[in-house]
């Protein structure tokens, strides 16, 4: 990893999502959130609002990176970074740093306007799980577009995973207690970004035990999602798939 490229890398990921619109979009989707956040009730339980905050990285973080990658590939981008001094490695982190920084910004926002004014506790609990999350959605993002050759085939590829990320929602809710939760959902990344969520929207809710599953479990899940995607991206740079 060289730190200059990166930030080259950054700087010129700045330049071509604002050119792209992909901060455009970011305002939009983060403003269908926090619409539907602030059409809630007063006194709407932490486990509805993080409902709609766990939504939120999957959109920017996964959603938004596959994109960029894939408009880079049309633009040449790929073939053009092999014959520079950037890495795979400088290529993913410059991707990590900017969609993980777009991600917090949005759920900051959406919290914002769930919580206003949120007190520095709050968002400081709400920022170190949306980096949490974030990072495994951008991760995830970078690992299913590295092979894709289209839009279709991304989302061909993310739909079954969404869902399967979506069903910890039963245990969010109370449909799934006790010992059922863990047996169906302890292996599953979406139950433990709900549980880092819930945990920051409310401490109390979650007990410190499965506070240190969820932030630890996905901590994990990103060195293998890192890894895997360093991987896969020191395949494509260089050539785009066919």
């Amino acid at each position: 990893m060289n730190p200059s490229l990166v930030l080259r890398l950054v700087l010129w990921d700045v330049r071509a999502q604002a050119r792209e619109r992909i901060y455009f979009f970011t305002v939009v989707s983060t403003g269908i959130f926090a619409v539907a956040v602030a059409l809630l009730p007063d006194n709407a339980p932490a486990t509805v609002v993080t409902a709609i905050l766990f939504l939120d990285p999957a959109v920017v973080g996964a959603g938004f990176v596959a994109g960029m990658v894939l408009l880079e590939r049309s633009q040449g981008t790929p073939p053009a970074l092999a014959v520079t001094p950037a890495s795979p490695v400088d290529y993913v982190l410059a991707k990590i740093i900017t969609f993980v920084a777009l991600t917090i910004a949005g759920g900051l926002a959406i919290l914002s306007v769930a919580y206003w004014p949120p007190s520095s506790n709050l968002l400081f609990r709400m920022t170190l799980a949306f980096a949490f999350t974030g990072l495994f959605a951008v991760l995830g993002g970078l690992v299913i577009v590295a092979t894709a050759n289209s839009l279709n085939h991304v989302i061909a590829r993310a739909f079954p995973i969404s869902v399967g990320l979506y069903l910890p929602f039963l245990a969010h809710f109370g449909a799934v207690e006790g010992w059922l939760t863990w047996a169906l959902f302890g292996i599953n990344p979406g139950h433990a970004m709900l549980r880092a969520l819930l945990w920051a929207a409310d401490p109390s809710a979650v007990a410190s035990v499965e506070s240190i599953y969820a932030f630890g479990y996905l901590a994990l899940l990103s060195v293998i999602l890192l890894r895997w995607a360093l991987d896969l991206h020191a395949r494509t740079i260089g050539h785009v798939e066919s």
